[in-house]
This record gives C-alpha cells, structure tokens and sequence, in this order.
C-alpha cells in the first residue's frame, strides 16, 4: 500500500490544474500543460505589429491627391471616395480604416466591380469605370506606375512619421495617397522593456514599409524589425530566430500570422484576433494585452516550481517509506504498521495537492511590474 505511486501521479497534473485555471481567470487561456511549463523556456518572441503592439484601431490622417490626380479632377474628398470604394471588400484593417474615413465624412461608395485583394501589396478594382489601384509602391511598381520625385518625398516623409500611406492609381498613372496610423498600446513599451530585462530578444514582424516599421521599433526600443514581409513569408523569420537556437514565440492576431503561430515554439494570439489565429495559437491572451506576456511567463515559472516541488516531495516520500515499510529498520525494532503506511500515503498524496493549491498565492502578484518581476529574473537567468 505504502509503494502506491499516488504523490507521484498527482504532482504534474495538480499544478498544471491550479496553473491554467489561475490563468483563464486572469484572461490568459493556455490549451496544454506543454504550453504552460514551456512559456518560462522562452528565449525569443516576435511580436506582429498591427493589432498586437499597436491598437488595431487605424484612422486616416492626410489625404493627397497628387498633379495627376488633380488634372483628373480629383479633390481630397474623391480621392478618399475612390480608394475607399476599391478597398470596400477587403479584410484588411488599413482598408478598414479607409472605409471608416469616407463614412466619418459621409462619402457614399462608388458603383465598382472586379475588386481583387493582392496578398501584401494592396488591391485592384474597377471604380466607376476606371481601374484602381489602392497599396504600397510595389504593387504600383508591378504594374508599371511610377512616382514623381515630388510624389516619392511626399511618401517619405509621411513614413518617417510612422504613418502607412496607401497610394491610390487610377488607368495607370499615380493620383494620391492616403495616409493612415495605428496608435501604439500604451502598455507595448513597458512590456517590450521588460522582456529585455530578461535577457528574451525582442522583435517586430510586419508587412508595412521599412520607415514606418523602422519608426514603430525606435518608439518601442526594438532592435531587430522585419519590415515589408509579405504573409506567407513570416513563418520563414521564425524559423531564422529558431536557426539561431532560440525557443522562439511569436505573437499575432490576424489570419496573416497563422502560419508563424504554428512554426514558433510557442504560438501566442491576442483574444481580439481572427478565429483562425486563435485556433493555431497555443495560448491565447484575451484581455489583448502585451503585458499578458509577462503575467504568463510569471504563471509559467511559478507552475513549474510548484510541479518539481511535487515531485521532489513524492519521490522522497517513496525513498523512505518503502524501504521502512520492507523492514529495512527492523533489526533496530522499528516495524511500520499497515495503518500508519495507509496514512503516510494518503498523507503524501494530500501534501501533493495542498501544495499545487498553494499556486494560488501568485495570483495576485501575475500584474505587477519591475519590483516583482526582479525575482522571476534572477530565476530565469
């Protein structure tokens, strides 16, 4: 009765319990124990940025409309007319928040046809009559329209402020852009800061241009950026980080990142996020917060103390009692009664789990900042 290995199969299974029930009432829903005692392994996280560092709220900021757009008699008000009715049936939050631009100033779409999304480039439909062209300078590229000089620096600058602009074609040529921002959480910077302390590598994947991004990571502190990336291309960046020995875990929201959910280590998606996304992912953070990062890693690292608490407890258990339980004591005339062996099982059994319960204590402490965050630090290193 006393070699019943009861402490032993209840020291895992306890924590892990405790664990993700802790983390499900705190908006963190981890799908397996291997998630939940992985997530403290972490070494590299990449982060996507429209939706997940940023608010995923973008809203229109400048309208241009460019000479050639002006001699078609394009005013700033049909400029955003057009690109709005071309990007109408897109998913895309930019051309969401284009959409929402026109509505705000009571545009009504336009008569249109043919719409087709361009995976990282932009769209392409017929507006009115006209063949529109609503994305980044290389889909404008592809298809043979070039910027003016005037026109590239108008660009530039708009993306040196961290803002995405949208440029706008129509039967061939370049008409004018719409500019568009995404507002940084406030709590991105606290989270990146202290995922630094930790000694994890941080960085930023995301499909926009190489100012925009590169804006983006200097107010952020992010020192490895992957801009222009187009959406079956991210998981390739997670298995660069992955080449470099690095547990890595990347962070996303939408149906873009499906695929580099998969590949990391270890696939985290924001609550806010597309079905698909949330599925893929092995954890998901539904409070939509960057800083949840860290409350899982401080879950994680609590959990897996508390399963090799457990485990020493019950194999140290196992160690002496059976042993005394076989007569090793005998000749001393120690003898174990069967009854005390009973209660030494059940004994080990309710420590196990007294002592998963304990888990709970960390409960409060899963959103505090740097002063409790030192001690997970120093373990981590």
């Amino acid at each position: 009765m006393i070699a019943c290995p009861d402490a032993l199969g209840l020291a895992t299974p306890t924590a892990v319990a405790v664990g993700t029930g802790i983390g499900a009432r705190n908006g963190i829903l981890i799908k397996n124990a291997t998630a939940l005692e992985q997530t403290s392994n972490m070494q590299a996280i990449i982060f996507d940025k429209t939706g997940t560092l940023t608010e995923g709220k973008p809203a229109v900021t400048n309208i241009v409309a460019f000479a050639a757009g002006k001699l078609a008699g394009l005013d700033e008000a049909r400029l955003l007319q057009v690109a709005a009715t071309a990007e109408a049936d897109s998913e895309h939050p930019l051309a969401s928040a284009i959409v929402e631009g026109a509505k705000d100033r009571q545009l009504a779409l336009l008569p249109y046809s043919q719409f087709q999304a361009i995976a990282g480039g932009g769209v392409q439909a017929q507006v009115d009559g006209d063949t529109v062209f609503v994305g980044t300078p290389k889909l404008l590229a592809e298809n043979h329209i070039q910027l003016q000089p005037a026109e590239q620096e108008e660009l530039a600058a708009l993306q040196a402020e961290g803002k995405t602009a949208m440029l706008v074609a129509m039967n061939g040529q370049a008409v004018g852009l719409v500019a568009v921002a995404d507002r940084v959480r406030a709590t991105s910077r606290e989270t990146i800061a202290q995922l630094k302390a930790l000694g994890i590598g941080v960085a930023m994947l995301t499909g926009d241009n190489q100012r925009t991004a590169e804006f983006v990571g200097r107010e952020l502190d992010i020192d490895r950026v992957f801009a222009e990336v187009l959406p079956s291309d991210k998981a390739n960046y997670v298995k660069q980080l992955q080449s470099e020995g690095l547990f890595t875990a990347m962070v996303g929201d939408g149906v873009n990142d499906a695929l580099a959910l998969a590949q990391a280590d270890l696939g985290i998606a924001i609550g806010a996020g597309t079905g698909v996304a949330i599925e893929t992912a092995e954890a998901v953070l539904m409070r939509s917060a960057p800083l949840d990062v860290l409350a899982a890693i401080r879950l994680s690292k609590a959990t897996v103390t508390k399963m090799k608490q457990n485990l020493f407890w019950a194999a140290i258990y196992n160690v002496i009692a059976i042993p005394v339980a076989a007569g090793v004591l005998y000749p001393f005339g120690i003898l174990l009664a069967p009854e005390v062996g009973a209660l030494a099982m059940s004994a080990s059994s309710i420590t196990v789990a007294t002592n998963a319960v304990l888990l709970k204590s960390v409960e409060k402490k899963l959103r505090h900042s740097s002063n409790e965050f030192d001690s997970v630090r120093s373990d981590h290193a």
